[in-house]
């Protein structure tokens, strides 16, 4: 059925205008009344999530180092662009069919230049048929009813029309799957379509359900795969980044973050990942150089978080920039902390403690009972821990080893814990503290 395009609102992204005025003409000589312009980047977000197009025409190139890619993986990231919206790229490098077939966010269709108004239409047919098939279950996604979403799929599969979107249903079926905390059933949807194709994505995919599962031998096996043979696919490098630094392989983790994150320098996730891989991996310079650069640089609105501000200060922290992580701390209001979860309270009061012991001493021992009692995040388990060792306080200190030794991220953070104990001249009491944690495990399984 063609689309009725009078009720469809575009938005034509490109920095060259003589392009934004062609690709309007094609809109317009279909049959769209509305027709929105957006020169670059920040203007095509703006637009976006003020007042979302149904349909978005956006050139690769932008200018400014920023890419179509770039773009749409930054509206995923916030959630400003619906499943039901569709999103071309339109592009003159003949290499994009390469970039399009590794990345794991894709657009829902590229066509490269030149093309005829007439191709472009069609493209734009096809993709509206299949958001159309896709309808219901987008809507059961986006509410989180995924055994909803699933069934949906199971059910449109079989159907004749379901072959042709074969491999988005399964690629659909297995995110659903690890959306929804089913490792196990995302690594065999996965691996349904590696039998089919080769695709870099569902490779990773693999990777990503594996390290769900703790299976880390494996996971790491499978995404050097990806990234030994796409070199562009920047994304598996992050993915294989976590699984390094879950193994405890943090100097590798932190080499993988540097060599993609000098290629795509305005991507702040991947800048977040590496001040964590380089914090672990004891190169706090880099970590906090990360971090300045996301919380200076990462200019969308609502992006950088309280979480932000308390890794910035952690990471001044372990550079010995005492004077920097206290101004950190003390710039955030009363009434942001005050409304904080326990483990970023945990966190603040931890870093403060350390940082500025006059102002922040007697608000850690005002939450001690909390800490002692309460189930915390590793990373503010750290910090507890860090501060527990800066007043002496062994009893909470050791409590929070003993946690983080017999947890999931042990091997993650086995590094920066010896390291604290060290520090204080109690080498011996952590390799008791690992010795009993050892025999709990051994107990424990039999």
């Amino acid at each position: 059925m063609p689309i009725d395009y009078k009720n469809k609102r575009f938005l034509v992204v490109d920095d060259q205008p003589l392009a934004r005025e062609s690709l309007r003409a094609i809109a317009q000589t279909a049959g769209a009344f509305s027709v929105d312009f957006a020169p670059g980047y920040q203007d095509a977000i703006f637009k976006i999530r003020n007042n979302c197009p149904d349909v978005v025409l956006c050139d690769y190139i932008l200018g400014e180092g920023r890419s179509g890619q770039q773009l749409l993986e930054e509206l995923r990231r916030f959630n400003l662009l619906p499943d039901e919206t569709i999103f071309m790229m339109v592009t003159g490098e003949q290499s994009y069919e390469q970039v399009v077939a590794a990345v794991e966010l894709v657009p829902d269709d590229y066509i490269i230049k030149p093309f005829s108004p007439d191709k472009l239409m069609l493209r734009l047919e096809k993709v509206a048929a299949k958001k159309e098939f896709f309808a219901g279950f987008y809507r059961e996604k986006r509410k989180q009813e995924y055994e909803k979403a699933l069934a949906i799929l199971a059910a449109k599969k079989e159907t004749e029309a379901g072959r042709a979107y074969r491999f988005e249903t399964l690629r659909q079926e297995a995110e659903v799957h690890l959306a929804a905390g089913n490792a196990e059933q995302a690594e065999a949807a996965y691996r349904g379509i590696l039998e089919k194709y080769e695709f870099p994505w569902a490779r990773a995919g693999v990777a990503k359900s594996l390290h769900h599962q703790n299976r880390l031998t494996e996971a790491r096996a499978e995404i050097e795969k990806v990234v030994t043979s796409n070199t562009q696919y920047f994304d598996a490098a992050d993915i294989k980044a976590n699984i390094c630094m879950a193994q405890g392989e943090h100097e590798e983790a932190q080499k993988t973050l540097d060599a993609v994150a000098k290629k795509t320098p305005r991507n702040y996730l991947r800048k977040r990942l590496l001040a964590e891989a380089a914090e672990l991996n004891g190169d706090t310079e880099t970590a906090r150089a990360a971090m300045a650069d996301v919380v200076a640089n990462d200019t969308m609105p609502g992006a950088v978080s309280t979480e932000d501000q308390l890794t910035l200060a952690r990471t001044h922290v372990g550079a010995g920039d005492l004077i920097a992580a206290e101004k950190v701390l003390v710039l955030m209001r009363e009434s942001e902390v005050m409304n904080l979860e326990l483990a970023q309270q945990a966190s603040y009061s931890a870093l403060l403690a350390v940082a500025s012991p006059e102002k922040g001493r007697k608000k850690f021992a005002g939450l001690r009972p909390a800490l002692i009692a309460s189930p915390l995040s590793t990373v503010s388990r750290v910090d507890v821990l860090r501060a527990a060792l800066a007043v002496d306080d062994r009893e909470l200190a050791d409590g929070q080893a003993r946690e983080l030794m017999s947890g999931e991220d042990a091997k993650k953070v086995f590094g920066s814990v010896r390291k604290l104990y060290a520090l204080q001249g109690r080498e011996n009491d952590f390799r008791e503290i690992q010795r009993q944690v050892a025999m709990q495990r051994i107990h424990h399984e039999e």
